[in-house]
């Protein structure tokens, strides 16, 4: 599937500019993430949700010129790389966060988020960061992109709209990815948020919690992608191994 300025502009609120900055950029070169992949877009999470961030940070009152600089884009792109050797175990999960942690070190303007991401990054609970977390590890995987954020002037009380905004985001599209991949997680062993939740009842209404909890932030800023994700979720709803616990 095509990603379109218009679908992205349409059916997930982003600015057209930014939108169409996407959808015409090049896959980076030697970037693993990327490896093999003719457009920079593709129909998945780990894609879709670039331009919804940087929109995002826009929508927060950060300069799209700086968002769509080459400085800003191309550390997102880096940390992309990183991410995809940690997946693909060529490097461990600390591995990838010190690697973070060189690139972006010497560009910090807000130092106290800066400290805030490395602590709690690094496992530790002595940050706003970790009192926001959701109750499942798989909504949390792709964190290790928030030090993108880190080079871009803001202040504290934005820092945890950021925090806040981000997380109902990529849990959201996590969700959506990990209730169609149930069962092929089951068999890899890979971080699933309905397998963690234990796919029963009590478990299924703590996700239907999230999403309701989802949604209603996903509105403050941004009604077209919360529609678009509240319209996914229903179809996903219609999924035989979940059905049986969902009622819409």
């Amino acid at each position: 599937m095509f990603i379109s300025t218009d679908y992205l502009a349409t059916q997930y609120g982003v600015h057209e500019t930014i939108a169409d900055f996407f959808v015409e950029r090049e896959p980076p070169t030697n970037n693993l993430y990327w490896k093999d992949k003719l457009l920079y877009l593709r129909p998945q999470p780990g894609y879709l949700f670039i331009p919804v961030i940087v929109d995002t940070l826009y929508k927060l009152g950060i300069d799209k010129n700086i968002l769509l600089s080459d400085v800003f884009i191309n550390l997102l792109e880096k940390i992309g790389h990183i991410a995809a050797l940690e997946e693909t175990n060529q490097l461990t999960k600390e591995e990838g966060i010190e690697q973070c942690i060189l690139l972006t070190k010497d560009k910090v303007i807000n130092k106290n988020f800066y400290a805030a991401l490395t602590d709690y990054m690094k496992g530790g609970s002595n940050n706003f960061i970790h009192e926001m977390l959701y109750p499942f590890s798989a909504l949390h995987r792709g964190d290790i992109f928030l030090f993108s954020v880190t080079v871009l002037d803001f202040d504290d009380e934005v820092a945890k709209k950021i925090i806040a905004y981000w997380f109902a985001i990529i849990s959201s599209f996590l969700m959506l990815d990990d209730a169609q991949d149930v069962e092929i997680d089951k068999k890899t062993g890979d971080e699933n948020a309905f397998l963690q939740c234990g796919l029963d009842k009590d478990g299924i209404e703590r996700i239907k919690n999230i999403l309701g909890q989802n949604l209603t932030t996903l509105k403050i800023f941004n009604k077209p992608l919360a529609r678009t994700i509240d319209n996914q979720f229903v179809k996903m709803a219609t999924l035989p191994h979940i059905q049986q616990y969902l009622n819409y």
